[in-house]
């Protein structure tokens, strides 16, 4: 694969990939990956339309791992447009759009802060007779190892395993939803203040630490005990109490 590293392979043609990223996050000590691949072609024997892509995944995929160093020369394969969990193979756009009729995503390395990505399968271009659909490709690359986010589903629990000394919990929720409920109703975004209270318990000790929401749900300052060994702080909670959706997201050092 060494000769792909830094490329990607739509049937016969080869694009240089431009820029990667990747993003993790982790919920109940379960990572979950986000892999992304801008690539062009500079091969003016291709049609124009057909000189950039981009491969990526959207809602992201279960590793079931919770760390990093656990994920080399793992496989995870996709025989159709989702797996067993709802989990899409991922999603290629050149035209539109259009989700991947199969894929497998293997990490081949990871060394010296690095992760190296081998994604192969079938996509759809719907661009003419020969660039239509399950059309195979592959493309390789090393992306730098992300920071990992940690999120609690409220509607499953108020709390999530970090590792195996650390457990992060929010303390007032129903507090927290009071003011969600009456911003959704009034739809008066801006008018979101209130304070969101969590704990971090880190081998066995208590440290507290607090949210304060002011004038919306995306102004917000943490405050965390800084007695603690770890680091904690709030990156963002997304709602819809209508259809059971709440996710809380840290980030933990």
């Amino acid at each position: 694969m060494s000769d792909l590293n830094g490329k990607l392979r739509l049937k016969d043609i080869v694009y240089d990939i431009a820029d990667v990223s990747l993003s993790a996050d982790s919920c109940d000590g379960e990572m979950y990956l986000f892999p992304e691949i801008e690539a062009k072609c500079s091969n003016e024997n291709v049609e124009y339309e057909l000189r950039s892509v981009r491969l990526y995944h959207n809602n992201g995929f279960n590793t079931h791992t919770g760390a990093f160093e656990e994920l080399k020369g793992k496989k995870f394969v996709w025989e159709d447009e989702e797996n067993a969990d709802g989990e899409e193979a991922g999603t290629l756009y050149v035209l539109e759009h259009e989700n991947l009729s199969s894929g497998t995503i293997e990490i081949t390395d990871i060394s010296d802060g690095l992760m190296t990505i081998y994604w192969s399968g079938l996509a759809n271009v719907y661009w003419s007779e020969e660039y239509d659909s399950d059309i195979p490709f592959e493309a390789e690359f090393t992306v730098k190892l992300p920071e990992i986010h940690y999120t609690v589903d409220a509607f499953k629990a108020t709390n999530v395993k970090i590792d195996g000394d650390t457990r992060l919990e929010i303390l007032n929720l129903d507090e927290f939803n009071e003011e969600v409920k009456r911003v959704s109703e009034s739809r008066q975004w801006d008018d979101f203040n209130t304070v969101l209270k969590f704990k971090l318990i880190h081998l066995g000790k208590d440290y507290f630490g607090e949210v304060t929401f002011t004038n919306g749900k995306n102004n917000f300052v943490t405050v965390f005990d800084e007695s603690c060994p770890r680091k904690a702080a709030f990156s963002g909670v997304e709602f819809n109490l209508r259809v059971n959706y709440e996710m809380f997201t840290f980030d933990i050092d």
